[in-house]
């Protein structure tokens, strides 16, 4: 397992994504547009309060001044943005005929940004994008203009994602646009930037990380890859484990926080190949009632118990116990979801407010709007099957 700062060598390595972690992003951003052969016409889409918070908005407004582009910039996207939000960036890159679109915020804000801009550039409705590889199946061969993305969270990775979650809320549910088209074509990433974080949102971005990292491990059915392979997922989790516990000790430690930035991008990188299955799926019904990272932290360790009636998840999962101390895999998850439970500040998934029968059914009923979660279960969900299995499994948790 990679020991420290080895995500720094990973991170230069990656080929996919442009990755630059570290202090005055901005600047590699100015720089970026001022090495384009043309004066390139920006799209800025950024969230609310918290980006002024961050300084994020400060380094942003300092950067434009000093620097003669064309740009606008869509403000306010939500935590949860639905297809409307999506539309409303759309429109703003159409009427500034927008070469670039730079999203900074946090993994919501990135997935919209990169929602509108391929559906710009597609001229398909976003609700055509839900699903696997609808762009690149409608338009085979061609590359499209990918995001410049600077997350101001360190949790859901879609700073180097292949992946954009949007609320249809006429589905009652958040669906899974998955495309390569969608990737980030840069990953600007300021550790300085999420020490405005409360400790609540800290958590939950971290332990999505960590679901991420461990879906990811637990992903039985998707090859290892150079950089989606068991010891960088159980790396990202160390990360996690170790630093965690220092940010809420010192929300101002950087170093810290730098870390946990790493652990987010390297669980990115895990799901961009081995992606995450039944937890995050259930996740997607709780939206607009407890925060995503929460719901799919408390959501792993019940579906992680029914995984490991696959002898290829137990010894997977004994890939972590330097990590979480344990002599058996169910040691080992009862040590993960005890981590959880102590920063997402809820003993169990029976705790939540909002986990009763009716989010069960919901849940269940909800399964088969991202079928492609179910294909890459450990132990694979068929569709006809999906509302039984996942039913009976969280009823247990009751």
């Amino acid at each position: 397992m990679p020991h420290d700062q080895d995500y720094i060598e990973i991170f230069e390595q990656y080929g996919p994504v442009c990755i630059d972690l570290g202090p005055g992003v901005m600047n590699d951003l100015s720089a970026e547009f001022l090495l384009s052969a043309e004066k390139p016409v920006v799209t800025f889409v950024i969230g609310g309060k918290s980006i002024t918070k961050s300084g994020a908005r400060a380094d942003l407004t300092s950067m434009m001044l000093h620097y003669d582009f064309e740009s606008r910039i869509v403000c306010d996207i939500p935590a949860e943005p639905d297809l409307d939000d999506v539309a409303r960036i759309r429109e703003a890159i159409a009427q500034s005929a927008s070469t670039e679109v730079v999203a900074i915020g946090g993994g919501s804000v990135l997935d919209a940004a990169k929602a509108a801009w391929a559906a710009h550039q597609s001229g398909l409705d976003v609700s055509d994008l839900f699903g696997s590889g609808k762009i690149s199946e409608k338009f085979p061969g061609k590359e499209f203009k990918r995001i410049i993305a600077i997350p101001t969270t360190a949790g859901t990775g879609s700073e180097v994602t292949p992946y954009a979650n949007i609320v249809d809320r006429a589905a009652g549910v958040k669906r899974l646009i998955a495309d390569k088209q969608v990737i980030p074509r840069m990953a600007l990433i300021d550790p300085y930037y999420g020490r405005s974080m409360p400790e609540s949102l800290t958590a939950a971005t971290a332990l999505d990380a960590l679901t991420h990292n461990i879906e990811s491990l637990l992903n039985i059915s998707a090859p290892e890859t150079k950089f989606a392979r068991n010891d960088l997922a159980v790396y990202g989790a160390s990360l996690i484990r170790d630093n965690l516990p220092l940010v809420f000790r010192d929300p101002n430690d950087v170093n810290a926080r730098e870390r946990l930035c790493a652990a987010a991008t390297i669980g990115g990188m895990q799901i961009a190949e081995r992606p995450t299955s039944l937890p995050h799926l259930a996740s997607f019904s709780f939206y607009g009632r407890i925060p995503h990272g929460i719901a799919a932290a408390m959501l792993l360790p019940p579906f992680w118990r029914y995984y490991l009636g696959k002898k290829a998840v137990a010894e997977r999962t004994m890939l972590l116990a330097e990590v979480f101390p344990g002599k058996t895999p169910e040691e080992i998850v009862d040590a993960v979801a005890a981590f959880i439970a102590e920063y997402a500040g809820v003993s169990s998934l029976s705790a939540l407010p909002c986990f009763d029968a009716a989010m069960v059914d919901k849940i269940a009923s909800d399964a088969g709007k991202n079928p492609m979660k179910l294909a890459s279960a450990p132990r694979p969900v068929a569709l006809e099957n999906a509302a039984g299995i996942i039913s009976g499994i969280l009823k247990k948790e009751l």
